[in-house]
C-alpha cells in the first residue's frame, strides 16, 4: 500500500488496512519530506517520498489517494499509467470528463479505480434505499453539519487547503459531499 496525502483521513484509511489484513503500507509521497517524516513516524519501515514518479517505481499495487481536491486528477492519472489500482478520496475529481479519463487510463493499464466513498455501500444506507424504492417521495431534505477542525486556522487568519480555491476547497467539495451524494444515491441524477 502507498498513501499520498498526511491529513488524519490517510491515518483512518490506514488503521483500516491494517484492520484487514490484506494490506501493509510500504511507501507515504508528500509535496514536503519533514511532512512525510512526522506522518509515517507511527509506522515501520516506511519509504518515504517527495516525487511521485519516484514513488510510483515503489513496490506497491495500490494507492490510496487523500491530496488536496485539485490534485488528484493528476496523481491518479500518473499512478493508472504506472499499473497502480487507486483509491481515491471523495471527491474523486472535480470535473467529469477527468473521471472519464481516469476510467479508460484504469481500463488501459488493467487496474481499478474508486472512489473512497464508503458510506453508500453501508447497510444501514443499502436498507434506506430498498426502503424508499417502491414510495413516492414528495421531497427531502439533505443536510450535514460538522465544526472543521480546520476552523481555527481559518479564523486564526491562514487558508487551509480543504477551504482554498486553489485546492478545490470549500464546503461542497468536503464535507457537503456527504448530503449531495445521498440524494444522488437516493433518487438520481436531477434532470
Amino acid at each position: 500500500l502507498g498513501v499520498i496525502g498526511t491529513g488524519s483521513i490517510s491515518n483512518h484509511f490506514i488503521v483500516a488496512a491494517h484492520t484487514s489484513g490484506e494490506y501493509q503500507l510500504v511507501a507515504i509521497y508528500s509535496r514536503k519530506l519533514e511532512t512525510a517524516a512526522t506522518f509515517a513516524s507511527r509506522y515501520q519501515n516506511i519509504q518515504l517520498f517527495d516525487q511521485l514518479e519516484v514513488f510510483f517505481k515503489s513496490s506497491f499495487d495500490l494507492v490510496y489517494i487523500a491530496s488536496p481536491n485539485s490534485l488528484h486528477f493528476a496523481q491518479a492519472k500518473a499512478a493508472l499509467s504506472a499499473g497502480k489500482h487507486v483509491i481515491l478520496e471523495k471527491p474523486a475529481v472535480t470535473q467529469p470528463q477527468e473521471w472519464f479519463d481516469l476510467i479508460q487510463t484504469a481500463e488501459k493499464n488493467n487496474c481499478f479505480i474508486f472512489e473512497a466513498a464508503r458510506n453508500y455501500h453501508e447497510k444501514a444506507f443499502t436498507t434506506i434505499k430498498n426502503f424508499l424504492a417502491d414510495k413516492q417521495v414528495l421531497g427531502a431534505d439533505f443536510n450535514y453539519a460538522k465544526y472543521s477542525s480546520k476552523m481555527p486556522d481559518l479564523l486564526a487568519g491562514q487558508t487551509p487547503n480543504v477551504f482554498s480555491d486553489r485546492f478545490a476547497g470549500g464546503a461542497l467539495m468536503d464535507l457537503g459531499i456527504y448530503p449531495l451524494y445521498a440524494a444522488v444515491r437516493l433518487f438520481g441524477k436531477a434532470n
